[in-house]
């Protein structure tokens, strides 16, 4: 569960903030080669710390690990769910996600949970995507474990990690995947058979 950051050895669940100075400072001075990027993840780390310190940080991102997917459908058992998988790397993730903002408020009987499937590096990138489209409110998990191949089979045994990835689950506990765009027709239709607008 570790990771090579220049001559850095970092572990997020035994090392302490990934925004330590310590830390930021071996990223930057690191070999040449990789210098922007240290610099791009200093920059990253460094937005978020202000965020955080200033309390600017609105949204919980709760923690998506081994298991997760199996929970949050047991605690929404009964009630028709959509289990929406994104990133900020995949522009049409973020572009479908206003689209997020018009389902959830023409149906309000279908719960809808988001899992972001980026590093915790971008959840400030993250937050910030959610915020402008109008979702804050909406309920919000954060890829939390290094072992994403688990996570996806978990979600579907023949997903591979493209996004965006939705899990459309039925109030008996049936899951639709799909992967692509909001506007779907395997989307249109189970929303249509759950008497939604």
């Amino acid at each position: 569960m570790t990771s090579s950051f220049g001559s850095l050895r970092h572990s997020r669940w035994t090392e302490g903030p990934i925004w330590n100075p310590e830390r930021l400072r071996s990223w930057i001075s690191g070999p040449a080669s990789r210098a922007g990027k240290n610099i791009a993840r200093a920059a990253s780390i460094a937005a978020f710390t202000i965020f955080a310190a200033t309390g600017a940080l609105a949204l919980d991102f709760k923690p998506y690990g081994r298991g997760a997917f199996a929970q949050i459908v047991k605690t929404h058992a009964g009630k028709p769910l959509i289990i929406h998988f994104w990133s900020v790397t995949c522009p049409p993730c973020i572009a479908e996600l206003p689209q997020w903002t018009k389902l959830i408020s023409d149906h309000a009987e279908i719960d809808v949970v988001f899992v972001n499937a980026d590093d915790a590096e971008d959840r400030a990138r993250a937050e910030a995507r959610v915020e402008k489209a109008g979702l804050s409110k909406a309920n919000h998990y954060g890829f939390e474990d290094d072992f994403v191949d688990k996570l996806y089979f978990e979600a579907d045994a023949s997903w591979r990690g493209e996004l965006p990835f939705t899990a459309l689950v039925a109030p008996d506990g049936g899951v639709t995947a799909v992967t692509g765009a909001i506007d779907d027709p395997l989307v249109t239709r189970w929303l249509e058979k759950r008497g939604s607008k």
